[in-house]
């Protein structure tokens, strides 16, 4: 029984691994003020809710140092076990870029997850969709070959609500016409086509500079553009957490 635990920004993905099997998963909003003794009850009442047994190890990607460290001393004194904080060592990669320090374990861990797909090529480009969404070039056999960063659809949309006087806030789902006739079909379709059309030509631009990939989508958003990338391969919500199970293997 594995505990593997994906800290973002905006929201911390929780997955408790038997074996191969992905038997439990949770989604959990990132709250920089929670203290060890509030993720303890989160834990307890999360594994209670399934009826899972205690964990006999956890590993951990975290992009939020105040609740990797509240997080962990929370599984430490529930379950009993050691939690182990993933770093760039830890995932086995042969990172290529300027300082390998720079690079996001996040990041990392999704080119773990990406190298348990077969790949014709032996590239991968991942694309994350989180509070920024990240895309990344892996190659086999490990190695993690750099990427991009950009605003994510969500805090594109909050910050466009938050900076006009108009705009209200919208659920990101594709409107029915890309030619909106009011007003929050027209932020519909520019923030959820509008955003399709930047996956596919990053997509392209990545392909154009390094040859043919395996797209994986990850994330939330994933499955929201699914139909409109034909670019994904692969959309897979659960690669942080089958990276993190591929690293507890030694797969890495």
């Amino acid at each position: 029984m594995l505990l593997a635990i994906d800290i973002g920004n905006t929201s911390t993905v929780l997955g408790v691994f038997s074996g191969e099997d992905l038997i439990a998963h949770f989604r959990i909003h990132t709250d920089r003020m929670r203290m060890e003794s509030e993720y303890r009850v989160v834990l307890q009442n999360l594994f209670a809710l399934e009826n899972l047994p205690p964990p006999k190890a956890a590993l951990l990607s975290s992009v939020v140092p105040p609740v990797e460290r509240e997080m962990k001393e929370a599984i430490e004194k529930l379950f009993g076990i050691k939690a182990r904080v993933v770093d760039a060592e830890a995932t086995g990669l042969e990172v290529c870029i300027d300082n390998p320090k720079e690079a996001g374990t996040d990041r990392l861990v999704n080119a773990v997850g990406a190298l348990g797909y077969q790949s014709p090529t032996g590239r991968y480009i991942v694309v994350d969709f989180g509070t920024a969404t990240t895309f990344d070039l892996v190659e086999v056999p490990n190695r993690y070959l750099g990427g991009a960063i950009t605003i994510g659809p969500q805090t594109a949309a909050d910050a466009l609500a938050a900076r006009t006087a108009k705009l209200p806030r919208i659920d990101l789902v594709p409107p029915a016409r890309v030619v909106g006739k009011n007003t929050l079909d027209a932020l519909r379709s520019g923030l959820v086509y509008g955003y399709a059309a930047l996956v596919e030509g990053m997509v392209r631009r990545f392909k154009m500079e390094a040859g043919e990939a395996l797209v994986i989508a990850t994330g939330g958003f994933a499955e929201t553009l699914k139909d409109l990338c034909p670019s994904f391969d692969v959309v897979d919500e659960d690669l942080t957490l089958k990276g993190l199970l591929r690293i507890h293997k030694g797969q890495g």
